[in-house]
C-alpha cells in the first residue's frame, strides 16, 4: 500500500474510482468541476491516491487556492473529491489520506484548509465549521419598497460573457483568483451539492448575474439562486432587480460574506431577510503563517479600536500537536512570530481556535484573548464556482 500522485495514463481509472464511490455517472466530475478535472486545467500533483494490489483504491484531493481577502493574497488548500471504493471501506484509508495532505499543506506553507462535509466526519481531524457570510432573501415586494431601479439584463451564452465576468469579478473583495479559461462551457453546478440546472449568465455593461436553476426559492435556508452578481460600479442590487424582472422569478437568494462591507449594505438595500451563515469548514494548518499573512489588516483594526500595547501567545491543541504563534501590537502596529516569545500564553483546542481566528460561536473566551478577539475575524470567502 502506498500513497502517491494520480499519473496521467491512469486517469480512466481515477474518473472510475470517483464515479463509483459516489454513485455518479461518466464524466460528471469534469462537467461540474471543469476548472479541476478538465483538460488541460487538470494538476496531477493535487490528486492524492492510495494504490493498493496494483489498483487505486481511495483519493483526497488537495487543490491549491490563491485567495483574495481585503487587498491580502495567499493560497490556502482545498479539499474535495474524498472518496474509497465501497468494497474498500472502514480499512482507514481516508484517515491515512487525511493526514497525509496535512503533512503536505505544513511542508508547503500552506496556513489554512477548506472543505465542505459532515463537521463531525472532518472533526476528528481538526477541521471546524467556521466564517462568516449572510444568506439575504430578497423578494419582489422588497424590492420595490427599496425604490432600487433595475437594470436592462440579457442572457448571453456562457463563453461569450467570459471576459464581462472576468472583468467586474475582480470588483469582488473577498474571493478566489480564477482561472477563466477553466470554466469554458461550464454548464451548471454540481446538482448533487450546490443546486439544480440550469445555470444562466446575465450581463450588462454594469457588471453581471448568473443564476442557477428555475423558478423562486423557497426560503432563506435554500440554495441560493443567484450563485454570483458582481459589478466595478457598485450595482449589485439592480443588477438582481433587473434579473427578477427580467426572469420573472419573484424571490431569490444571495450569499455575501459578512466582511464584504461595501457589497453586503448595498444588497442590504433589497433584501427582506437576512441570516448568518458559516463560509465552510476550515482547519488552521499553520497560524502564524495565517495571522502574518493580515498582519496590515490586524493593524488597522487594532488603531481602529485604539489597542496600542499587547501580546499574546495562542496554542492550538490538535492531540498531542501544538501549534502556537505570539501576535504583538507596539503603538497599535501588530506584528507575528512563530515562537512562543510572551508571558501571556493560552492554548486552546484546534478547533475552538479555528472559530476564534475565522468567526463562529464561542464559549467563555480566556481573558487574556479579549483584546485579540477585538482584531478578529480573518474574512475568507469562496465562491461558490471555486467549490471543490
Amino acid at each position: 500500500m502506498i500513497i502517491r500522485n494520480v499519473r496521467e495514463e491512469e486517469w480512466g481509472e481515477f474518473m472510475r474510482l470517483l464515479e463509483v464511490s459516489y454513485g455518479f455517472p461518466s464524466g460528471f466530475f469534469p462537467r461540474y468541476y471543469p476548472y479541476l478535472y478538465g483538460e488541460g486545467c487538470r494538476d496531477y500533483s493535487s490528486f492524492y491516491v492510495v494504490e493498493d494490489g496494483g489498483r487505486l483504491v481511495s483519493h483526497v484531493g488537495l487543490f491549491k487556492m490563491n485567495v483574495v481577502s481585503l487587498g491580502v493574497r495567499l493560497t490556502i488548500g482545498g479539499i474535495g473529491g474524498v472518496a474509497t471504493l465501497p468494497s474498500e471501506r472502514g480499512r482507514g484509508y481516508m484517515s491515512m489520506l487525511l493526514n497525509h495532505v496535512i503533512g503536505v499543506m505544513r511542508r508547503s506553507g500552506i496556513p489554512l484548509s477548506v472543505l465542505w462535509g459532515d463537521r463531525q466526519r472532518y472533526g476528528a481531524f481538526g477541521w471546524e465549521v467556521a466564517g462568516q457570510k449572510y444568506s439575504l432573501y430578497v423578494t419582489e415586494r422588497s424590492v420595490g419598497r427599496s425604490g432600487v431601479k433595475p437594470l436592462e439584463l440579457v442572457m448571453a451564452q456562457w463563453d461569450d460573457a467570459l471576459p464581462t465576468m472576468a472583468m467586474h469579478y475582480e470588483s469582488i473583495p473577498i474571493r478566489v483568483e480564477r482561472n477563466w479559461e477553466c470554466y469554458r462551457g461550464f454548464q451548471s453546478l454540481d446538482p448533487a451539492a450546490l443546486g439544480n440546472p440550469p445555470m444562466r449568465v446575465w450581463i450588462s455593461e454594469h457588471g453581471y448575474l448568473i443564476s442557477q436553476g428555475e423558478g423562486d426559492v423557497k426560503d432563506p435556508l435554500g440554495r441560493p439562486n443567484v450563485v454570483e452578481v458582481a459589478s466595478l460600479k457598485g450595482l449589485e442590487a439592480e443588477l438582481v432587480s433587473g434579473f427578477m424582472r427580467a426572469s420573472g422569478v419573484r424571490r431569490v437568494i444571495i450569499h455575501v460574506n459578512a466582511h464584504d462591507e461595501g457589497r453586503l449594505s448595498r444588497l442590504l438595500r433589497i433584501a427582506s431577510y437576512y441570516m448568518e451563515l458559516p463560509e465552510g469548514v476550515f482547519r488552521i494548518i499553520n497560524l502564524s503563517l495565517l495571522l502574518k499573512a493580515f498582519t496590515r489588516l490586524l493593524s488597522d483594526r487594532a488603531q481602529g479600536v485604539g489597542l496600542r500595547d499587547y501580546e499574546v501567545t495562542l496554542g492550538l491543541r490538535f492531540n498531542d500537536y501544538v501549534d502556537r504563534a505570539t501576535l504583538f501590537v507596539r503603538g497599535g502596529v501588530v506584528d507575528v512570530s512563530p515562537n512562543e516569545a510572551s508571558g501571556n500564553y493560552v492554548e486552546v483546542d484546534e478547533r475552538d481556535g479555528v472559530r476564534l481566528i475565522l468567526g463562529g460561536p464561542m464559549g467563555p473566551v480566556p481573558k487574556p484573548l479579549k483584546p485579540l478577539m477585538a482584531l478578529l475575524p480573518i474574512p475568507i470567502h469562496v465562491p461558490l464556482l471555486n467549490y471543490v
